[in-house]
């Protein structure tokens, strides 16, 4: 039985990369996973995606708040 997730990105993402993306969360979960592509810019790239009720987040606004906490952390 397939699970249904909201595959958020930033911007133009081909088939390909949306299969590659695909596959790895089958991989991941045991189970193919359909994912409705939405659009979201604040992203700035990369991608976050939503299954089965748990976030996966891949993009580069997460990267950025990461290393802004790391660096003020630091100080």
């Amino acid at each position: 039985m397939e699970l249904k997730g909201e595959l958020y990105i930033a911007g133009p993402f081909g088939e390909a990369q949306i299969s590659s993306v695909g596959a790895h969360f089958a991989r991941l979960l045991g189970r193919e996973v359909v994912f409705e592509v939405r659009r979201d810019e604040s992203l700035i790239g990369g991608f976050l995606a939503m299954v089965d009720g748990k976030v996966y987040d891949a993009s580069v606004a997460s990267r950025m708040r990461d290393a802004r906490r790391h660096l003020i952390a630091k100080n």
